[in-house]
């Protein structure tokens, strides 16, 4: 994978610059034996002496040899490094085991004014495993005069960390542009508990985790010191906020291409991911048997212009304790639009015990959708070809004479085309549909159990049972109460036992107070309806077809 990006012409303010010191000045070889790493160091240190400067690197490999690492810059301000074509600062500091010894660079809060130009960061040798040894690490802290402040990294690359590409702790006023990262051990570039970034280009190949991950962990009270990941209470400006990411690309290795936790105020846009777990993931939660880590819903989410492609979920938004009733974790606020999904192995969208997420304009191609206790969702305009469509809005079993608990779903469906897969639903109260159209299904196009209080209206059925399956219904209603439909049309590839199913009931849970309107089938089927006999049998149900009136 290849991106480009044009460079800004931006500098540190004229009076901080000093002449640039030449690394080599200090002792570096360059030749990818001697070990650099007490040059490197005193270069750090003179930087620090200066009140900041200029470090350039001229062409050459620059060896670490050490267990410490590379250069370490602490509370040095007004800092600017340039790689020249061909320089390459060479990690060859492995433990006698095979894990990292360390970081490529360093740097420590409080400083402000760093820019790094070109940096090109290699292990010698991968690392056994996930362990110590970021390329480049900022830690920061977050407030206001202890953090590490206005940081530039323009076409700088990482490759085969033992941990992150880059990772940000406690950062402000971030900008990145065209990092590229492979065979990573841990994420290509993480953020924790910065605000006011700007990533625009960023390219991971292999990466051992996220390729870009956004994640401030949430506390009671609030955690962490220069030097280590962070956690909050609440969402707020150190949630990563006031940030955005654009001309991102992710392929192949773990976990996903981009990673969303506890963050708040965050633009994502023109993204490609293939062959990654999760294309994209949203998740929150509470510690719990499964999770060491916890997360608050994510707030202000903007994701538009995406593809994912051969991932094992395409989109997934999930709160990993399922149940809604902590607003702090299950209380979403993600928009989406213009998404293309392809060739998932689970699901193209997974919705799990969230609300709060929006979806607007979505194509998906084999793959099905899943929503699993949700609330307050909305899809507008999506092309479902090939898969189905499972809305579940409460995972935990639920007997009849309980359906009485199900809360409200209050979700829209408004403009939803299924080509080859039906719609299935479980489970659901105050539902609003709108605009159904199902083509070309085997045998049936919808089913719905266990739903309540809610609206179809404008459903269009095409080519169904085109298998020419007996008996069977297009539409299947069973155990529901209080659900309306209005103006449905059915055209059937071959003869149907009847358009509506209605029954299934029992003592504790009748089927009942349901109305069809404008009912339209070809062929038409003798009766359009039929409704299930018994002690059981609906009641209060009424159906009417344009000629009828």
């Amino acid at each position: 994978m290849k991106f480009a990006c044009t460079l800004l012409c931006a500098s540190l303010p004229a009076a901080t610059l000093l002449a640039g010191l030449d690394v080599k000045t200090f002792g570096a070889a360059g030749d990818g034996v001697a070990d650099d790493s007490a040059a490197l160091r005193k270069a750090a240190e003179r930087l620090k002496a200066d009140g900041g400067g200029t470090l350039d690197f001229p062409a050459g490999t620059y060896r670490i040899g050490t267990r410490r690492g590379g250069p370490v810059f602490d509370g040095v301000s007004n800092v600017r490094i340039n790689f020249a074509p061909g320089a390459v600062l060479l990690m060859d500091n492995l433990e006698a085991d095979g894990n990292g010894g360390g970081h490529g660079l360093t740097f420590r809060a409080p400083a402000e004014n760093i820019e790094l130009y070109n940096v090109s960061i290699v292990w010698k040798n991968r690392p056994r495993r996930r362990s110590m040894g970021d390329g480049l690490r900022f830690e920061g802290f977050p407030q206001e005069g202890k953090t590490l402040r206005s940081i530039r990294l323009e076409n700088c690359r990482v490759e085969a960390s033992a941990q992150t590409g880059a990772v940000l702790m406690g950062c402000s006023d971030v900008t990145v542009r065209n990092f590229t990262v492979k065979n990573s051990w841990a994420d290509g570039l993480h953020f924790n508990a910065c605000r006011n970034v700007t990533v625009d280009g960023v390219t991971g190949e292999e990466t051992g985790d996220d390729t870009l991950a956004f994640v401030t962990y949430y506390a009671p009270e609030f955690t962490g010191k220069t030097g280590t990941v962070f956690s909050l209470p609440d969402l707020g400006e150190w949630n990563n906020s006031n940030s955005s990411a654009a001309n991102i690309r992710s392929a192949g290795g773990r976990a996903n291409g981009i990673r969303i936790a506890g963050a708040k105020d965050l633009k994502i846009s023109n993204v490609e991911v293939e062959g990654k777990s999760s294309g994209i993931i949203v998740d929150a939660g509470a510690v719990g048997a499964r999770h060491k880590w916890q997360y608050l819903a994510g707030r202000g989410i903007e994701i538009r212009d995406v593809k994912l492609r051969n991932c094992d979920t395409g989109f997934y938004v999930w709160q990993f304790n399922a149940g809604l009733d902590d607003p702090r974790f299950a209380g979403f606020d993600v928009k989406c639009e213009n998404f293309a999904i392809s060739g998932c192995r689970n699901d193209s969208v997974h919705l799990s015990g969230v609300s709060g997420v929006r979806l607007k304009n979505f194509r998906t191609d084999g793959c099905r959708w899943r929503f699993r206790t949700f609330r307050d969702c909305a899809v507008e305009q999506a092309a479902i070809a090939e898969a189905p469509f499972l809305l579940i809005g409460d995972d935990a079993p639920v007997k009849p004479e309980e359906s009485a608990r199900l809360a409200a779903n209050r979700t829209r469906l408004d403009g939803v085309a299924l080509t080859g897969g039906m719609l299935e639903i479980q489970k659901c109260r105050g539902l609003d549909l709108r605009k159904v159209d199902i083509t070309g299904t085997p045998a049936g196009a919808v089913f719905v159990r266990q739903t309540f209080d809610s609206s179809f209206r404008e459903f269009k059925l095409a080519g169904i049972n085109r298998e020419n399956k007996p008996g069977t219904f297009a539409i299947r209603l069973l155990q529901s109460r209080g659900l309306q439909w209005n103006q449905v049309e059915v055209t059937a590839a071959h003869p149907l036992a009847a358009v509506f199913e209605i029954g299934g009931g029992n003592a504790k849970l009748r089927s009942g107070d349901i109305t069809v309107e404008n009912l339209a089938a070809v062929p038409e089927p003798t009766p359009p309806v039929r409704f299930q006999g018994g002690p059981f049998a609906p009641e209060n149900c009424t159906v009417s077809s344009p000629s009828s009136d």
